[in-house]
């Protein structure tokens, strides 16, 4: 589970770091991760930016209470240090309605944030960004970080078996994809055409890992890659991405469920 904080992570350090010290603007702190049911145990980091240090890095924040509460249903996170907090789902057999809300006290301080859990269709009844090719007896799959114009928005993890561990990604290695229910923001533009791809053979399986998003958790990604990768090397300085942190905190606190399944090589399209 820890490893799905890196992604939002990765972003908003180049998304609101330089912009809040060059401008001058102060919040009291990023909030990183959020409650994903295809794990027993959710971590959330609070981290602050270091004034400090030129490059404007951050460093976690301690002493904090959270909390996240779906009904009557309460999970309280533990301090375990620099800033990353960790707690237990609780049975979903007992969630109430599809809204989670989280709570962090900090300095007699109240931030809160509310998301909606959206239930993941099933993996064998959607369409995956992944497709196989043959050139001179090779096999290869070509995995598309980004799909748009989906009838749902989903995170998706797809790597093939013999490569897969989750004690392994790092935050540099971490190959995740996207669909969305919005359209490209520019269809010309070649840095939404990223694909990871592998060497395979036809007795290898895909490990595919689906996580659903919320309407505004999926708008939030989207307007990160906005702001980030999709701007490319000449763009403009990445600009602060809203969240739903209320009191002056950035980033957001999400709610996904998830499911995974081994699909065998020889099931997945092959390629026009």
């Amino acid at each position: 589970m820890r490893f799905l904080l890196i992604i939002v992570t990765c972003f908003l350090a180049v998304s609101c770091q330089k912009s809040a010290v060059d401008e001058g603007q102060s919040y009291d702190m990023i909030v990183e991760g959020g409650i994903n049911t295809m794990y027993k145990e959710q971590y959330i980091q609070l981290k602050k930016l270091d004034g400090l240090k030129s490059n404007s890095g951050t460093i976690g924040i301690s002493g904090a209470t959270v909390r996240v509460t779906n009904g009557s249903n309460i999970i309280e996170f533990n301090d375990l240090g620099e800033g990353l907090y960790y707690g237990e789902l609780f049975n979903l057999r007992d969630t109430v309605g599809n809204v989670f809300q989280l709570t962090i006290t900090l300095n007699g301080k109240l931030y809160e944030a509310q998301d909606q859990l959206i239930p993941v269709v099933p993996i064998e009844n959607a369409f995956l960004p992944v497709e196989k090719s043959n050139l001179n007896n090779k096999w290869t799959v070509k995995v598309n970080k980004h799909l748009f114009g989906m009838r749902t928005s989903n995170k998706w993890l797809i790597m093939p078996q013999k490569d897969f561990s989750e004690d392994d990604i790092s935050s540099f290695r971490s190959p995740f994809s996207y669909s969305y229910r919005l359209g490209a923001p520019n269809v010309l533009n070649n840095l939404l055409g990223k694909t990871y791809n592998y060497e395979v053979s036809l007795k290898d399986s895909l490990i595919v890992s689906k996580f659903s998003e919320s309407p505004r958790y999926s708008r939030f990604i989207y307007n990160l890659f906005q702001e980030t990768e999709w701007k490319g090397l000449l763009s403009a300085v990445p600009a602060n991405v809203e969240g739903n942190i209320s009191n002056n905190a950035l980033g957001f606190f999400y709610v996904m469920d998830g499911v995974r399944k081994s699909i065998p090589i020889k099931d997945i399209r092959t390629s026009k």
